[in-house]
């Protein structure tokens, strides 16, 4: 059975939600922090050594209020740091207030990206509290004249040891603020108090699953005017408007704004409908940009490329290579793939004598506050971000420029403006791709499996995911780059996805080289211990080996080491139906070795979703483009899973570093293994390899055919 709606709605975290309050404006959700410390800004916008306990506020009555500049994007952060919070002071969740990506009620801790949330921010509020009850517990050893010994914490208030009725309540001994010494997050460290899941749900599941959670895109519902851009044929990074009738697009019904905005223009109005026709009315000319239309990806990416660094390097892998009796080397391409967040980028701009403030669907709310200061030349102590919740953002939202639009056309116009993404724009205006990359990859095998010399070669990107999975002495690992007409940014899971399509699916090809189970190759060459329970964890769930499975039908592994050591394994089953090509995943199953789990709920949700991200990306996900046109421009033309791509995923967590626990992360770590993990069954299914991505009914065919 495919997953269901109602199955889906149950990650969000089933029917139990608190009611913590969030506000958009910033001050009416409750008792105000004072004194609230100015953001750190700059150079020491430190991302890992913020001072947790100078942004955890205690008031008279008891209450909390907890602050980050981290977002939440569906990842569920505001469960995460109310379970922590309440769990570390021992109070109700109901007392607990999380206030998160305003620029000037939080601290520049980062951007929201790279699975770092729960194990830097979310675990530094664990240690604050841990200090932040020693501290209570000194405060009131004074107020009250006795020594530290005859008391203890316990339920939010410092009462004695032997004598119940001495009870000084948190509220009674903090004064707003408590100043401590620096914390590092990621150092280990073992707690006095052990963290325990309680499995609540998500806190905002009642508000999403009721269609009553705040985007921004709800906010000022028809108070503000519609501001739009105008749409390039080409990507705008490499196009700019020549001409364009303006005073045509300002005559337009409902539109009362039209100027232009460096390479493009924009339209402001009554409506979005209205600003739409006014861009249309527009009539812009563009200036064509002098990549050649045809282009192949491959030849374009190898005939331009340069290196630029050495990523490992050990032995005398050529050598060994070279000398070998057994060697296979391949080439494995990636196809460009775009976020594909069901909200675009969405901001509403205020801007008034005594500064700005900028709404936005952001997950670099700092970040966007110095975008927006930069665009109106003004300084950054007079804008305010604050981000709203976001409608999925996996990387593309780090991306700044939205508000700062917002900012220009709300200035241009005198009036506060939202501005919306349209889809097209999204994708071709804006979009910053996950690169299509080439790997070169050699590998020597002895006979009885071995794996003893690798060379790796990686064109584009980043180049991460090479190191870390596999034990081999011989290592020589480079990457290369090449200028693409298409611009490249963050998106979920970076270049591990690209690396590990290409390692894992060429090491399914070295098993079969010298007639090795794969799972058994990987369990004796893996570089970490733990890969094995993950391995064994898989393959008993999915029943591999221990059923014969129908025709064309077929079972694969993939793993990774991710960063923070995250390690993954999937495994998933998968038909492929000879006649029309299409490729069906019948079944996942995962297994993830990440330290403590905070919130079992939200983790289920986000490793559902990054499995699922990545059967897209195996599957469907292209953006096509020539040398200088995106033809890609809506979800119509962008294949993202859906409900009915959607199998049954199992989850097991496993953990091998008991001694001092702690989360490790895993936002973005299942979607890798996850695509090589179905490769490799399309290979078992129909005894054909595939270098190349996505494994479309089209490749399929013509692969079967030839």
């Amino acid at each position: 059975m495919p997953l269901s709606r109602r199955a889906f709605l149950e990650l969000l975290g089933g029917s139990t939600a608190y009611a913590f309050t969030f506000s958009c404006t910033g001050g009416s959700d409750g008792p105000a922090p004072a004194p609230t410390p100015r953001p750190v800004t700059g150079d020491h916008a430190l991302r890992y050594f913020v001072d947790y306990t100078e942004w955890l506020f205690i008031h008279a009555d008891s209450s909390v209020t907890v602050h980050t500049g981290r977002i939440d994007m569906g990842q569920g952060l505001k469960t995460v740091l109310s379970n922590l919070v309440s769990q570390g002071l021992q109070i109700a969740p109901e007392k607990v207030t999380i206030v998160l990506g305003d620029t000037d009620r939080c601290p520049d801790d980062g951007p929201t990206e790279g699975s770092s949330a729960t194990r830097i921010v979310g675990w530094g509020y664990w240690r604050a509290c841990e200090r932040v009850r020693g501290h209570l517990v000194e405060r009131a050893a004074e107020a009250l004249g006795v020594s530290v010994r005859r008391l203890e914490y316990h339920d939010g208030a410092v009462v004695g040891t032997k004598d119940p009725d001495l009870r000084l309540a948190i509220g009674e001994l903090a004064d707003g603020s408590l100043h401590l010494d620096t914390i590092d997050p990621t150092e280990r460290w073992e707690s006095a108090t052990t963290y325990v899941d309680r499995g609540t749900g998500n806190v905002n599941a009642e508000a999403v699953v009721t269609g009553t959670l705040v985007f921004t895109g709800d906010l000022f519902a028809g108070e503000c005017p519609y501001g739009s851009l105008a749409l390039p044929e080409h990507h705008i990074h490499f196009s700019k408007i020549e001409s364009a009738d303006l005073e045509a697009a300002a005559r337009t019904p409902g539109v009362d704004h039209v100027a232009r905005l460096g390479k493009t223009a924009f339209a402001v109005g009554s409506g979005f409908r209205a600003v739409q026709n006014g861009l249309e009315n527009l009539a812009p000319v563009w200036k064509v940009p002098t990549e050649p239309q045809e282009m192949d990806v491959e030849g374009w990416i190898r005939e331009r490329a340069t290196p630029v660094k050495t990523i490992e390097e050990s032995g005398r892998a050529e050598d060994v290579l070279a000398a070998a009796e057994i060697r296979l080397g391949e080439t494995y391409i990636t196809q460009y793939a775009t976020q594909a967040p069901i909200e675009t980028e969405t901001s509403v701009a205020e801007v008034g004598d005594d500064g700005v403030t900028v709404w936005a669907s952001t997950q670099a709310p700092f970040k966007a506050r110095k975008a927006v200061a930069d665009r109106l030349k003004i300084d950054e102590e007079k804008v305010r971000v604050i981000a709203m919740p976001v409608g999925g953002g996996f990387g593309v939202k780090v991306n700044t420029l939205a508000p700062a639009e917002a900012a220009l056309m709300a200035r241009a116009a005198g009036r506060r403006v939202k501005h919306v993404y349209t889809r097209p724009y999204q994708v071709i205006g804006r979009g910053r791709y996950k690169e299509a990359v080439v790997a070169d990859i050699t590998s020597a095998v002895t006979a009885d499996g071995s794996l003893v010399a690798r060379t790796l070669d990686l064109y584009q990107d980043e180049g991460f995911g090479s190191t870390g999975t596999y034990d081999i002495p011989h290592v020589r690992s480079r990457l290369l780059h090449s200028k693409m007409p298409a611009r490249h940014g963050t998106m979920r899971g970076t270049s591990f996805v690209q690396t590990c399509f290409a390692v894992e699916s060429h090491t399914d090809m070295v098993a079969a080289e010298i007639g090795m189970d794969p799972v058994d190759f990987r369990k004796k060459n893996v570089a970490y211990a733990s890969f094995r329970p993950l391995l064994d964890a898989c393959a008993e769930r999915i029943g591999y080996g221990a059923r014969e499975l129908p025709e064309n039908h077929g079972i694969g592994f993939g793993i990774c080491h991710h960063g923070g050591r995250q390690l993954g394994a999937t495994a998933a089953e998968v038909s492929v139906n000879r006649r029309t090509g299409e490729v069906r995943v019948e079944r996942m199953v995962g297994a993830l070795d990440i330290g403590l789990v905070i919130n079992r709920n939200t983790v289920r949700a986000t490793v559902t979703g990054a499995m699922i991200w990545g059967l897209g990306f195996a599957l469907f996900e292209e953006v096509h483009l020539d040398g200088h046109r995106t033809a890609t421009r809506s979800m119509a033309d962008y294949r993202i899973p859906r409900f009915s791509d959607i199998p049954p995923i199992d989850l097991i967590f496993l953990s091998n570093e008991v001694k001092i626990p702690r989360p490790r992360g895993c936002g973005e770590l299942q979607v890798i293994p996850t695509i090589g993990a179905i490769a490799n069954a399309v290979h078992q299914a129909v005894g054909v390899r595939f270098h190349t991505l996505p494994l479309t009914p089209e490749r399929v065919l013509a692969a079967l055919g030839s």
